[in-house]
Parts: C-alpha cells; structure tokens; sequence
C-alpha cells in the first residue's frame, strides 16, 4: 500500500482534487485511468505530474526530493512517460497508441507504477482513441494511465466512461496573484495585473512570468483581432486565409491565437456584466450579448478546427461573423 498524508503536493489551488487523489493512495485503491480537464493553462499536466510522483515517492505522500519525484519532475523517469500531439500535427496518432500498448504489457524497470500521461488527449484521432480503450478497460495492475483535456465532450464517451473524471476549475484570483508572488518573487502589482491576465489559469500566468514573449504574442494576436473588428470584408478573408496557411504547418500557433480571442471576449463579457476584468487590448463598444456570441463563435471555432472541419471555410466563417468596431 502507499501511505498519503495531508498536502498539497506544491500544488497552487486544487485542493479538492489533491485531496482526493491523496485519498486513494492512502487506501492502496489508485484508480487504473483517470482523466482531468479543465481550460488550458490550469494546471491539469502539472498536477498528472505531480500524482505520478505520488504513485512513485519513496517518502510518501510526496517528497519531491527522491530520485523517483527528482526524475519524474525532469521527465526522464523510464517507467513514466508523456505522450502528447507533435507540435506540427493536428492529432496524437494510431502508431503512438500502439507503441503505448505494447509497453504497456512490460513490467516497470524501478517504480511501483507505470504511469501514462496523455496531454490533451481530444486530440487523439478517432481511430487512436479507438485503439486506447482496451487498454483503458484492462490494464495491467501497475498501470495507471492520466489523460488531460480542456473538454471532456471532445473525447469519445466511451473514452470519458473508463476514467475517473476530475473537473478542474479555474483557480480564485487571490490563488493566482499569492503564488505568483511566493513562488516567482513577483512585486504585488505585476502578480496582479498576470493574475488578472490569467483568468484562473495558473500554468498560464507561470509562463508569462518566466517568459516576456508570452505578454508579446498575446499582444499581437489581440492586434490582429483589433485589425479585423476595424477592418473591411476582404481584410478578414485576408486574414482568414493567413491563419489558415499557418494551421497548416503550425496549428498550435493558430490555437493559442484564437484561445487569445476568446479570453478577450470573456473579459469583454464579465466587464459589460459589471465584473472586475482586464479590458486592455481593442477598442469596443458593443453590449454583453454582441460579446457573448462572439465568444461562443471563436470557441465554436476551435472545435470544429480539431474536428478537421476545413480551416480556411472556419476561420473565414469566424472572421466575418465577428462584430464591426
């Protein structure tokens, strides 16, 4: 059995869901697959990492000091492995499942368990995730296998259905701007402008902080959708065709893109509703509903762009269905 204790596992927020996890190490009762989601940037990957070092520590519940949570932390652990959609691909593939599924079938080099982590897992082609459910129904006994999704409903039910399901939710402003400043050393109004940025995503405002090239591409993304809410009909096929040349060859380029969009809509939406939110970024006017469908649009947007549905008819769609500044 693996004792657990009380801890957080150097986990900002997620308390309940430390806490549960803690519990079934703690009754020797590890589920053999689980799946977290939650909006990107919140934490999802670090906290699958983080129970992979639990399964594993050899001072429970978590030290983060032995050579199991050391390895595990640099992921360079053999018997835990990440397996995510190459940068330049629209899906983690069939061939990867197979190799996952026959070393799957070897018994761990060092650790107690064999642990999978599959990054955004909706990303998984249909016949991949296929593929993946005989080893979600059957694993071996020292298998534990962690998805992470930004939605569940992306994924294959059946895929849902042999996982225990951990909503994560974004985190409380006050988490984000303590630990930005207790962990990174931020001055109290940086901290809160990134955590006002973040919108609860953790993971987010920690790459802001560690990188100014994360504030620059968010600031020129939320130039080009200022150039299309002012721009004319042929500006926003223009630019619909650029994106879609570029979800070509850089597909995550385009995500990060539109995830900028849709968070500026939701702060656009929370400010017209009367809520503290950034508004920084476009110059715009129009009333929460004008910016409830905008954001529902560009979301919309993503998922049909993972569903394959044809980039450059998607995007030119979202272009021209956006408001006028």
């Amino acid at each position: 059995m693996v004792a657990a204790a009380a801890g957080s596992w150097g986990i900002a927020g997620h308390e309940w869901a430390v806490a549960l996890l803690d519990r079934s190490l703690a009754q020797g009762s590890p589920a053999h697959a689980y799946l977290l989601s939650g909006p990107p940037g919140i934490g999802k990957y670090t906290l699958a990492r983080a129970f992979a070092q639990a399964l594993n520590c050899v001072q429970p519940p978590r030290c983060g000091e032995c050579r199991a949570c050391r390895l595990i932390a640099r992921e360079l652990h053999p018997d835990v492995r990440t397996l995510a959609r190459p940068s330049d691909k629209k899906n983690l593939g069939i061939d990867e499942i197979k190799e996952l599924r026959e070393d799957v079938a070897l018994k761990p080099l060092e650790a107690r368990y064999k642990v999978y982590l599959l990054r955004e897992a909706e990303d998984l082609s249909e016949a991949a995730a296929n593929a993946l459910l005989k080893t979600l129904e059957e694993p071996p006994p020292s298998v534990v296998l962690v998805l992470t999704a930004a939605d569940a409903s992306l994924l294959l039910p059946t895929v849902v259905s042999r996982c225990q399901h951990l909503r994560l939710r974004p985190l409380p402003w006050q988490t984000v701007a303590a630990h930005l400043q207790a962990a990174v050393g931020l001055g109290a109004p940086e901290a809160e402008r990134l955590a006002d940025l973040a919108a609860g995503r953790i993971g987010w405002a920690l790459r802001a902080a560690a990188d100014p090239a994360v504030l620059a591409a968010r600031d020129q993304h939320l130039a080009q959708l200022g150039a299309a809410l002012g721009g004319s009909t042929l500006e926003r096929l223009r630019l619909g065709a650029t994106l879609a040349e570029t979800w070509s060859s850089h597909p995550d380029a385009v995500r990060e893109t539109l995830a900028t969009w849709r968070d500026w809509w939701r702060a656009r939406l929370l400010a017209g509703l009367g809520a503290p939110a950034p508004v920084d970024g476009p110059a715009f006017a129009g009333d929460a509903e004008t910016c409830r469908q905008a954001l529902d649009r560009v979301q919309r947007t993503l998922t049909d762009l993972d569903a394959n549905v044809h980039p450059r008819l998607a995007l030119e769609a979202l272009l021209l269905a956006l408001p006028r500044a």
